[in-house]
């Protein structure tokens, strides 16, 4: 297994075991271009991200949904329009890492893993509550949603408030943050 000693947004999904990976839909102009560090009051309090250097657009590791015909965007769990149609998780950044292809700006697409039984290793979820303070406990068995970031999160609902209505679960916690900082889930999408 690598060294995850240091996580950086830039490899923060390793897929452990995998059902599908799907590049259908062309990737969203918000998909590309989106600010993940002044998002939200939680993006800039979330200290798995690196408030510095993560890159704009999909992280891999964030959640994607549906956005349209034949549109793939990230899950914003407070959205009217994304909040309950997530498909997967994103396996790399929109805009590539260094010295590797960046296959969203090539091919227009995302490529994003999906499936039950799929299994991921992430470092990327949130870490404070939906408006920026508390923190967030994982414990393993924990429901898995998207966050208004697009993120991994075990709070559900609109503002994360747990109204079921506004959340799709992703997955399911395998394994709470190890010493790392990555977490284990099993997708249900």
């Amino acid at each position: 297994m690598a060294n995850y000693s240091n996580p950086t947004p830039d490899k923060a999904l390793e897929v452990l075991y995998r059902q599908t990976f799907n590049t259908i839909g062309q990737i969203t102009a918000a998909g590309l271009t989106r600010d993940n560090i002044n998002f939200s009051a939680q993006s800039k309090a979330n200290t798995q991200l690196d408030q510095t250097n993560t890159p704009k657009g999909i992280l891999g590791g964030s959640v994607v949904a549906v956005a349209g015909d034949t549109l793939i965007g990230p899950c914003l769990g407070d959205s009217s329009t994304t909040f309950d149609m997530a498909v997967g998780i994103a396996v790399n950044n929109a805009l590539g890492n260094p010295y590797e292809s960046s296959s969203a700006l090539a091919s227009n697409c995302v490529v994003y893993a999906h499936g039950t039984g799929t299994v991921i290793r992430t470092s990327l979820y949130e870490t404070a509550g939906s408006n920026g303070s508390g923190t967030i406990t994982y414990t393993a068995g924990d429901r898995m949603y998207a966050s208004k970031n697009g993120l991994l999160t075990n709070v559900s609902g609109l503002d994360g408030t747990n109204v079921l209505t506004y959340s799709t679960l992703v997955g399911i916690l395998l394994c709470s943050p190890d010493s790392a900082g990555y977490i284990t889930v099993q997708l249900r999408v």
